[in-house]
């Protein structure tokens, strides 16, 4: 039997039992708190960590496929170039005019000399400037001082039957592209037509430069065309 004494003393004891018992389960939740807190950051940082390494194989295969891409076209370039072939890279552009010339990644060691051609899968990039023994000096089609040789394909253009190609002298103009000027007075043209180098000036013949945009019949004694050039030098790798 429960005496008054201790029923007196359970009495005043168990306001006290249950704030204790409410403050272990408080603590108990916080702690529980804490945990699901924690699993949750490590799960967090697990996420962030996948979310990283999928863009990272994402760059990865875009780089890849880049490359083959790159690839296939130099093979395909090789293949349909009857000339002998060494692959460069642009490692820096001209500070003093950007669009103009470009280095690369091969000089007179590799046996590089002035005059020769640059192409790429698109066609005419320029001509070697200079060389040092280890790179290269680019003066690109879009630069003001080139001039070149050059015809155009016989064939069809624009929808209009062209039975013979014409010859004539390429410079580029302000702007980055090339102004044809023929050496016949009337010239059989028409806009896209293709134009290529005739061998008849420093580079070899049979390399694409551009096509025909406009022609201009403005002029009684010389007649001239516009010539948009195949390569975007702002893109060259």
């Amino acid at each position: 039997a429960v005496t008054p004494l201790e029923k007196g003393i359970a009495t005043v004891l168990y306001p006290f039992q249950v704030a204790t018992d409410w403050v272990g389960d408080q603590a108990r939740g916080i702690v529980d708190s804490i945990r699901e807190l924690t699993r949750l950051r490590e799960e967090n940082a697990a996420l962030r960590q996948q979310v990283a390494d999928m863009a990272q194989d994402r760059a990865l295969i875009v780089q890849l496929q880049q490359e083959n891409e790159r690839l296939r076209k130099e093979l395909g370039l090789k293949e349909r170039t009857p000339y002998p072939m060494l692959t460069a890279e642009v490692i820096s552009r001209s500070a003093e005019s950007w669009y103009q010339t470009v280095i690369i990644s091969r000089g007179s060691r590799d046996g590089v000399r002035q005059g020769m051609a640059v192409v790429n899968w698109q066609g005419l990039v320029g001509k070697i400037a200079y060389t040092t023994p280890y790179t290269s000096t680019v003066q690109l089609v879009s630069d003001v001082g080139f001039s070149e040789a050059g015809f155009t394909e016989a064939g069809f253009g624009a929808g209009a039957k062209l039975p013979n190609g014409e010859q004539g002298v390429l410079e580029t103009v302000e702007g980055g592209y090339l102004r044809m000027r023929f050496w016949s007075t009337d010239p059989s043209v028409a806009v896209g037509q293709p134009v290529f180098t005739s061998g008849q000036g420093i580079l070899p013949p049979d390399l694409l430069v551009g096509w025909i945009e406009e022609v201009d019949t403005s002029s009684s004694f010389i007649k001239s065309a516009r010539v948009r050039p195949a390569v975007d030098v702002h893109k060259l790798e």
